[in-house]
């Protein structure tokens, strides 16, 4: 069960809708950061999914929403929304989140809603290949996209969390829907993956010809919050531990 509150009246319909949900090798987050801070996409409505941890963000002595829509035009006129989640989804929660983005995409009558995460692929240690970015689709609107982006198709195998799910929402519901899948580390941020993934996003649909040099910055100033907010709820836990004991 979730619920929608509203921040501001949102007037974008028929969007390009990008979620960038905390995933492997960190790609869906620094994609979707990216995107929004390069076109100065400012937030619209925050989604409120009950499946997600009772946890709260602090920013600048500030509570924030934990999932944020933040939309926008392109220089094109194209319309634009980025669901942006401050957590991961917990493994219980995946289905209710995917449930909820595709809920959010039809209201908002989206042209596309687009899924780019990474992927962790086995390699022997002498193994060097370039690292590629996959595609797959919820239909044929999907596919020729990707074709005409010149982004190979993914023909076999499994796509799995938030992806596999609106993917299959998507079929379901009609709701032209395409996984960006690339490469990457599982354990830390891969900012190179990103910067391929941000490519691979402009060709399939901005049309902007991005520059991705800030993509390092951007992860670094990501790993900085995110260490900060583990310490400080490291501290908190400590202090609540003395208090009981006292």
């Amino acid at each position: 069960m979730s619920r929608l509150n509203n921040q501001k009246r949102l007037t974008h319909r028929g969007p390009i809708v990008i979620e960038s949900f905390p995933g492997i090798g960190g790609v869906a987050s620094i994609t979707g950061r990216y995107i929004i801070d390069f076109f100065n996409l400012k937030p619209m409505v925050d989604l409120d999914i009950m499946a997600m941890p009772p946890v709260t963000v602090v920013r600048k002595h500030r509570p924030i929403p934990t999932i944020t829509v933040y939309g926008g035009k392109l220089p094109n006129g194209t319309k634009l929304a980025v669901i942006r989640s401050e957590l991961p989804a917990p493994e219980n929660a995946v289905r209710a989140v995917a449930s909820e983005i595709v809920r959010w995409a039809q209201t908002a009558k989206a042209s596309l809603l687009l899924s780019p995460q990474g992927m962790v692929v086995e390699k022997d240690e002498t193994e060097h290949g370039e690292v590629a970015v996959y595609g797959t689709a919820s239909g044929q609107e999907g596919i020729h996209m990707l074709k005409s982006a010149g982004i190979e198709i993914l023909e076999e195998g499994y796509v799995t969390g938030i992806p596999g799910l609106l993917l299959h929402e998507g079929m379901k519901n009609g709701l032209n829907t395409v996984a960006l899948l690339t490469e990457t580390n599982d354990n830390s941020r891969d900012t190179a993956a990103a910067a391929l993934m941000v490519h691979a996003v402009d060709r399939l649909c901005l049309k902007h010809d991005l520059d991705c040099g800030p993509i390092c910055d951007i992860a670094v100033q990501m790993e900085k919050k995110e260490s900060r907010i583990r310490m400080e709820a490291k501290t908190e836990k400590t202090r609540s531990l003395i208090t009981m004991y006292r």
